[in-house]
């Protein structure tokens, strides 16, 4: 049988009808890609919108008055995919006042390793640093979670507990959007820890470059010589004295405490300030001890060991040290922390004891005395210890109405855990939460930390067969049916 035979002219007009037909179909989908992008529907589908930014994150965002860049260098971190979500959310909202630039180590160790040297940081460490003009502040992932260590004691993993990247991520824009960094003054003149010491054994140097890191300034300042704590004092910083402050500088600092003022007073067995009777006013007894205790060497292979090393393993739950829970806390040259239970003291019920040893630690009252030390019931400070303490003097009226927060006084029972030769992630992550929990930085917010919700799909085996045999066998064996079917009708 021939063919129809197509004039020439209608064959024209199938072309042409053709070319219209794939041309209004590529406009149909340019229109529909158009208005996708111009007017969408943004929906968050993550288990407790783990990503949704709160109104208050929002109105940061948008009333940014420059650009803060976020560069995020992460070169191992389990947290890469919801901070990368994350921030999405903060460049949707944030627009061209939000610049995020990734830096892979890896890929452009050039690149990273510049910005390493400019910023003095470690390229090994996983963090998001956030740059607003001259400022800048550092994040580092492991800020940004809450471990559930419930699980531990069965050798399990901790599972991520509540994730708190929107609290950490808008605490640190503002930090930096505020301007000049908070300041925070170490006392010198009496023996103290030197922040400026980055070579010596005892120095306070490495901890002074991780409080920049936090758009804080660490400053020096000699009580005898200013004769006030200047009124820019964000926190002021008791490191280690050897010797005693005068009448006139305990004066200075009871003034500077009754006019709601900060203060961190770090105390080892060597340490001897003269503020101990100014801190049992409000609560905080140091008490002339060491704290020790008797274990064995890993395995239990050996004799009996002097443990001289503190080691905090509980913690309250407390903003200070909440990120802490589960972790241990080591203090070298560590005493102990008594809180009063003078009942006609007020400031007693405004102290908490932030950080305890277990049982087996004691406090060795003649540690100067004995070659050897063991504990001595009556005479020796049975455990478990406090080793560090606060006074909270909550919100008081201030101007117009506005309230702001009171005294708020810090008391750690060793200085040595910051210096250079015993500083671990640990205690910078104590230090810098105390400092954060003094300044009210990440808790003023009010951002709740998002809760992780972890769930499972369990389907039973039969259901599984019936799954596979359905997947790889029913359905290409009905696609290959249908196949041959097709073909013999077009054969006939």
């Amino acid at each position: 049988m021939k063919g129809v035979r197509v004039s020439h002219p209608l064959r024209f007009q199938l072309r042409i009808n053709n070319i219209l037909t794939i041309l209004l179909m590529f406009a149909i989908v340019w229109i529909v890609n158009y208005f996708g992008y111009k007017y969408y529907y943004r929906k968050d589908f993550s288990k407790g919108g783990m990503y949704t930014l709160s109104s208050k994150t929002i109105n940061v965002l948008k009333s940014l008055p420059e650009p803060v860049k976020i560069i995020v260098c992460l070169t191992n971190s389990k947290l890469q995919s919801d901070i990368d979500n994350l921030l999405k959310e903060y460049k949707y909202y944030g627009g061209n006042k939000i610049i995020i630039e990734h830096i892979d180590p890896a890929l452009n160790l050039e690149r990273a390793e510049a910005l390493a040297k400019r910023l003095k940081f470690d390229l090994q460490e996983n963090v998001i640093i956030f740059e607003y003009k001259n400022f800048h502040k550092f994040v580092n992932d492991n800020q940004l979670v809450e471990y559930d260590n419930s699980v531990a004691m069965f050798g399990q993993s901790p599972s991520i507990k509540s994730f708190k990247g929107e609290q950490q991520f808008t605490a640190a824009i503002l930090s930096v959007v505020e301007g000049k960094p908070s300041k925070v003054y170490f006392l010198t003149g009496h023996g103290e820890r030197n922040i400026d010491d980055y070579n010596q054994p005892g120095g306070y140097g490495i901890i002074a470059t991780q409080i920049r890191k936090e758009n804080m300034e660490p400053l020096n300042l000699n009580l005898l010589e200013s004769g006030a704590i200047p009124e820019d004092a964000a926190v002021v910083v008791v490191a280690g004295p050897k010797n005693p402050f005068s009448s006139s500088e305990i004066q200075t600092i009871t003034h500077y405490l009754d006019s709601k003022g900060k203060l961190i007073v770090l105390e080892g067995t060597n340490s001897n300030s003269g503020l101990e009777p100014l801190l049992s006013k409000y609560g905080i007894i140091f008490q002339n001890d060491k704290v020790v205790a008797i274990g064995r060497l890993v395995g239990g292979l050996g004799g009996e060991m002097l443990i001289d090393k503190a080691a905090g393993t509980h913690f309250a739950d407390h903003p200070a040290v909440k990120p802490m829970i589960g972790y241990t806390l080591q203090l070298p040259d560590c005493r102990s922390i008594a809180l009063s239970t003078d009942s006609s003291n007020p400031n007693v019920k405004k102290v908490t004891a932030l950080v305890k040893t277990p049982e087996g630690f004691w406090g060795e009252v003649n540690w100067k005395e004995e070659e050897r030390p063991k504990y001595d019931p009556g005479v020796d400070i049975p455990g478990p210890l406090i080793l560090a303490a606060v006074y909270d003097g909550g919100e008081v009226p201030g101007k117009e109405g506005i309230h702001v927060f009171g005294t708020r006084i810090a008391a750690v029972g060793s200085s040595s855990f910051l210096a250079n030769q015993n500083i671990k992630p640990d205690g910078v992550d104590f230090f810098i939460n105390l400092l954060n929990w003094m300044l009210q930085k990440e808790m003023a917010l009010g951002i709740a930390p998002k809760s992780v919700q972890e769930f499972g799909l369990s389907i039973p085996a039969s259901q599984r067969q019936t799954v596979a045999m359905i997947c790889l066998i029913t359905i290409p064996f009905a696609f290959l049916v249908l196949g041959v079917g097709m073909y013999f009708s077009r054969r006939r």
